[in-house]
């Protein structure tokens, strides 16, 4: 005949005697496993797990891509359009600079949003599989294509100026450089021009002809929205 064991006698004694902690840690235990079950997947078979997953290089959906934009010149398009643009030869957008572009063109939906990336290759050739990119592209006013930073410059005072043999050598080219894109791209299309680290909250559409202000007394370029050939751009490219 089986005999139960001296200890396991003791632990029984202990628990009836002690019945309200005993709840306590039957409760507590309990939770304990339930959670980390729940949460965590402690206990499940690997079989059946469902697997995670990144976020793919690839997402379908439609996509209409708007008529080009002739940065050559020509008759400038509406003031809808709002433009991001990137000076360095980086083509893998940040987490900031996507989301910057999605709020811009959900808060804008019926205005082209024009992602320029010096970058990019030139002419149709397909953009880089990354995530941003497909991202992005589910937005059907959002356009994303090469920077021609001679072409965009072409019949304006900036022409110069980026054409000097030593300025790529100066130490802060790529803002610099920003600046002037920016400026130009008000000058020959006019509408609204945002930094990649700006989050979008509502239409901007009703700001015309302004610009950022830092401080009370210091102007900032990271906004600007502007008429296509106004006067202030004008003498900014002359002063540039």
């Amino acid at each position: 005949m089986l005999r139960t064991p001296s200890c396991l006698l003791k632990l029984t004694r202990v628990v009836l005697s002690h019945k309200p902690c005993a709840l306590f840690i039957l409760i507590f235990v309990f939770v304990s496993f339930a959670y980390h079950k729940l949460y965590w997947g402690i206990g499940e078979d690997p079989k059946s797990s469902v697997p995670t997953y990144g976020l793919s290089a690839e997402i379908s959906c439609a996509h209409y891509v708007p008529s080009p934009l002739d940065i050559a010149g020509g008759p400038s398009p509406s003031t809808g359009n709002v433009f991001f643009v990137e000076t360095s030869e980086q083509t893998a957008p940040s987490y900031l600079f996507s989301c910057s572009v999605e709020s811009a063109a959900r808060t804008h939906p019926t205005s082209r949003v024009v992602v320029l990336m010096k970058g990019l290759a030139k002419g149709n050739a397909s953009l880089p599989k990354h995530w941003a990119f497909s991202l992005l592209s589910c937005f059907p006013n959002v356009e994303i294509r090469h920077l021609d930073i001679q072409e965009l410059f072409s019949g304006t005072p900036l022409k110069r100026w980026y054409l000097w043999p030593l300025r790529h050598w100066e130490p802060h080219f790529l803002p610099n450089l920003s600046d002037a894109c920016r400026i130009v791209l008000m000058w020959k299309f006019g509408g609204i021009y945002l930094d990649t680290d700006f989050i979008v909250l509502k239409n901007l559409q009703n700001l015309t002809n302004a610009l950022g202000i830092q401080g009370d007394s210091v102007l900032n370029g990271a906004f600007l929205s502007f008429e296509a050939k106004h006067k202030f751009i004008e003498l900014c490219m002359q002063d540039f």
